[in-house]
């Protein structure tokens, strides 16, 4: 009987842990064929958030005989406090930016982030649940929805970046981020000295291409002083091609594959660099102009993370904004029906 029970409870346990070994089978698949499609963040986290449960649960079963309900109390706990100190890290990070970037709508995602948290959890204490039930229901659904893509993103980003450089590239794109007057900020030049250090892996034997256009507060365009830089640090202009005429990310990319066409450059071979917050929805409109390879990211700022994170989130939401209008759609059917039916219920 003991013998049964033991045979029994290992294939219960090997059945648990298929609930995320088969998404990350699937995982490693799709990213091996395509690394560049958001539809492997979403997996990758719905994958570490199942491992995360099953590992949990066994734990705690595990342990309960030991130490009673400890464990359990613990995770149940973790949970709350959790969102709390994210919470108040989103706060006072808002107000760092503020302090050290200036008082610009880009530098208070962070803290309008952590705002939408502190007022949709006072809603539950504070709003008559009778009439606003369904909404706070709906804006908690928003938020955790919100929450996923941005904790999708940044996961995801982090996996793709942790792995070297191993093909050498025929061209390697460096994207342009605003210059001070006609100087490289420290932004800017954390991307080109990324670029560099590849440029000197491979022997110094890709192309560079500077991309970047001339914004209105700037002497000079982007890629100009971008040259200078690399030409300063020792790189021949010969081995430099300019792109100076791209105002977004998709003009940055859509603007160098002319170039790389017009001196005969491969499209197959192609490293993109620019900041780690960057790299996965400029890798994504690489694919969309038919450019292959991967984009890479340089360090930046720990400051600068969250509300660089959030507008990122915003961007890659805008590329598929018809799935994610479609998915809230769906999200909101509930709460219309359960309206509909407590109006005509009256």
């Amino acid at each position: 009987m003991l013998y049964w029970l033991k045979v029994h409870l290992r294939g219960f346990i090997m059945v648990l842990h298929l609930v995320w070994l088969i998404p990350a089978a699937i995982f490693a698949l799709l990213c091996y064929r395509e690394p560049r499609s958001l539809f492997n963040a979403y997996l990758l986290t719905f994958t570490l958030m199942m491992m995360g449960i099953v590992l949990a649960g066994l734990t705690i079963v595990s342990l309960e005989r030991f130490i009673g309900y400890t464990p359990a109390i613990i995770l149940f706990l973790a949970i709350p406090i959790s969102v709390f100190a994210s919470t108040v890290y989103l706060l006072f990070n808002g107000r760092k930016m503020v302090q050290l970037e200036g008082l610009r709508l880009a530098n208070l995602l962070s803290l309008l982030y952590g705002l939408a948290i502190v007022g949709v959890g006072l809603l539950h204490f504070f709003a008559p649940r009778s009439f606003l039930a369904n909404l706070i229901s709906f804006a908690d659904l928003l938020l955790f929805y919100g929450t996923f893509l941005y904790l999708s993103y940044i996961i995801y980003a982090f996996f793709l970046n942790i792995f070297p450089i191993k093909k050498e590239p025929q061209t390697i794109i460096i994207l342009g981020s605003g210059l001070f007057g006609d100087k490289v900020p420290p932004l800017l030049a954390q991307r080109l000295d990324k670029g560099l250090a590849i440029y000197e892996k491979f022997n110094r034997k890709p192309v560079i291409i500077v991309s970047g256009g001339q914004g209105d507060d700037e002497f000079i365009s982007e890629a100009e002083a971008m040259a200078r830089y690399l030409i300063d640090k020792g790189v021949p202009a010969d081995s430099i091609l300019l792109e100076n005429k791209s105002r977004t990310t998709f003009e940055n990319l859509t603007f160098s594959k002319q170039l790389m066409l017009a001196q005969g450059l491969e499209q197959d071979r192609v490293v993109l660099v620019t900041n780690s917050f960057h790299a996965l929805r400029a890798g994504i409109y690489m694919k969309q102009v038919g450019l292959k390879g991967r984009s890479i990211g340089s360090r930046t700022a720990f400051y600068f993370l969250p509300s660089a994170w959030i507008r990122e989130t915003a961007g890659l939401i805008r590329i598929y904004w018809k799935w994610h209008a479609f998915i809230i759609g769906i999200l909101l059917l509930p709460f219309l029906f359960s309206l509909f039916h407590t109006y005509f219920s009256l």
